[in-house]
C-alpha cells in the first residue's frame, strides 16, 4: 500500500487532488460516515475506477486525508506561534491545537482514529512530527527544566488530544458553550500559570 502524500504545487489540480479535496469537502461537510468513492467521484468530476488509479482502497484515501491533516495542524501551530498574541509560544500552539480541532472536527477525528493509527505507521510518523513542531515551543518556556521538557510536552499533548477528541465527539465539533469555556480556562490556567 501506497502512503506517498504529495500535496505540493505541482500535484494541484491534478486528478488525485481533485479527488483528495473532494473527500476533504465531503469529509467536512457531512463527516466520514457520508464519506464514500461513489460520493468522492461524483464531487471530484471522475469515476469511482479512476480513484484506485492513485490509491489501492478507500482506507489508503483516509490514511492520506489523515496525513495531509496533521501537516495542516503543523502549519497552524507555527502560524500561532508568529501571531505574536500570545503570552508564549506554548499557549499559542496549544490555542492554534484547539482551534484546528474546533474548526475541523471530522478531520480531527480521522487524523487521531485509533484504528487508523494503530495500522499506519506513516500516519504515526506524521503525527509524532507534528507533535515535535508542539514540543519546541514548550522546550522554548523557561518555566520547566530541560530534563523534564519532553515529559511536559508530552503531557499537554495527550490533554490537548483529549480535550480535542471530547469537542470532536459532539456533533458538529460543538462543546456546549459551558463546557467549552471550562476547558478552555482549564488548560489555559495551566499553561499560562507561573511556576
Amino acid at each position: 500500500m501506497s502512503t506517498d502524500v504529495k500535496s505540493g504545487p505541482g500535484e494541484i489540480g491534478s486528478p488525485r487532488a481533485k479527488v483528495l479535496s473532494a473527500a476533504m469537502q465531503i469529509l467536512s461537510a457531512q463527516g466520514a460516515e457520508k464519506l464514500s468513492l461513489r460520493a468522492i467521484a461524483e464531487s471530484a468530476g471522475i469515476g469511482i475506477a479512476s480513484i484506485y488509479h492513485y490509491f489501492e482502497n478507500k482506507e489508503e484515501l483516509l490514511l492520506n486525508l489523515a496525513i495531509m491533516g496533521f501537516g495542516d495542524l503543523s502549519r497552524h501551530i507555527i502560524s500561532f506561534q508568529e501571531k505574536g498574541e500570545y503570552l508564549s509560544a506554548m499557549q499559542a500552539s496549544a490555542r492554534a491545537y484547539f482551534d484546528f480541532a474546533e474548526k475541523n472536527p471530522a478531520l480531527f477525528s480521522l487524523m487521531f482514529g485509533e484504528q487508523l493509527m494503530a495500522r499506519h505507521e506513516a500516519l504515526r510518523d506524521a503525527a509524532y512530527k507534528t507533535f515535535q513542531v508542539y514540543e519546541t515551543a514548550v522546550k522554548a518556556d523557561d518555566r520547566f527544566p530541560a530534563e523534564h521538557q519532553e515529559n511536559v510536552a508530552l503531557v499537554f499533548w495527550a490533554l490537548g488530544r483529549g480535550m480535542a477528541a471530547i469537542t470532536s465527539s459532539y456533533p458538529n465539533g460543538e462543546l456546549p458553550p459551558e463546557m467549552s469555556e471550562k476547558l478552555y480556562a482549564g488548560i489555559s490556567y495551566l499553561i499560562a500559570r507561573p511556576e
